[in-house]
């Protein structure tokens, strides 16, 4: 028989445990994959505008000038639209867009596509870089930020002029790139930090993360990020990140991933596996 004292240390516990709040969903749930003709895609944008996702294709050595990668066009459904939307270009990898043009990053240039007509309009030549990678824009300011991750470096392109921004040790492996206002977050190695792109002043947001690839902020302030080894995390401010995604024992890749928010969509771009895998959850937003 129950005291009435052990009685109410048990509805106290109960209460308690019902009290918790429930951990938020944060499943990935696969909705579907592209079929053949992509080759070694780095890179996924989606453009609000037309509603067209463009894929970057390396198609060969991600650091050689060989002219053989592509940009490729996708639907919301995964059909392939073109896959040789426009061609002629060394080893594509970020994508931003600004004034109806793309710009793709391309080892030590980035590439100025005219969107309506799929020209390249103009290169841009980056002194000094080795291995560009992110691009993020800023339609506010027309600034557009870029990294090396050989170097551990960020640039900006300005007004048609290229500039060395941020540089040092804690810049090392810099990839992954997410504007927001004038918050600049970087993925590096290791870390996300981020840079006030006014003061240019940088702190580490989300430490030990390791490599970061693709990189997204949701609305609820939680990051999205890859490593390119096949595996996608969810991270809070100072906290350990949470394994959302992990295709590396099927050798799947997952590298710089694209976002439809308002259909609650990542899109993971395989690299080696040569598809681009589209996944949903109410958190991506």
């Amino acid at each position: 028989m129950k005291t009435p004292a052990l009685i109410s240390v048990l509805l106290f516990i109960t209460t308690l445990a019902f009290a918790q709040p429930a951990k938020p969903d944060h499943s990935l749930l696969k909705q579907w994959e592209t079929g053949p003709g992509l080759k070694m895609p780095e890179s996924v944008l989606y453009d609000s505008v037309t509603g067209i996702i463009y894929v970057s294709n390396v198609d060969g050595n991600p650091a050689r000038k060989d002219s053989s990668g592509f940009i490729a066009t996708i639907s919301q459904d995964g059909t392939i639209l073109n896959n040789s939307w426009v061609t002629g270009i060394d080893s594509p990898k970020g994508m931003g867009i600004l004034n109806h043009h793309l710009f793709v990053t391309n080892i030590d240039e980035v590439v100025e596509i005219d969107i309506p007509t799929a020209t390249i309009v103009k290169r841009y030549p980056v002194t000094g870089s080795k291995f560009l990678n992110d691009i993020a824009v800023d339609p506010g300011t027309g600034m557009i930020f870029i990294t090396d991750t050989q170097n551990g470096e960020v640039y900006v392109l300005h007004n048609g002029i290229v500039n060395l921004w941020l540089q040092g040790p804690i810049f090392k492996d810099a990839n992954g790139l997410f504007l927001d206002g004038s918050l600049l977050y970087i993925g590096t190695g290791n870390n996300i930090l981020q840079a006030d792109i006014q003061s240019g002043e940088v702190i580490v947001s989300v430490p030990n993360t390791g490599g970061v690839d693709g990189l997204f902020l949701t609305s609820g302030n939680i990051f999205i990020y890859s490593d390119l080894k096949g595996s996608i995390y969810s991270a809070v401010r100072n906290r350990k990140p949470e394994l959302l995604l992990n295709t590396a024992a099927r050798r799947i890749n997952a590298a710089d991933f694209g976002v439809i928010p308002a259909k609650n969509m990542i899109l993971v771009p395989t690299f080696g596996n040569n598809k681009v895998m589209c996944y949903t959850s109410s958190f991506i937003k």
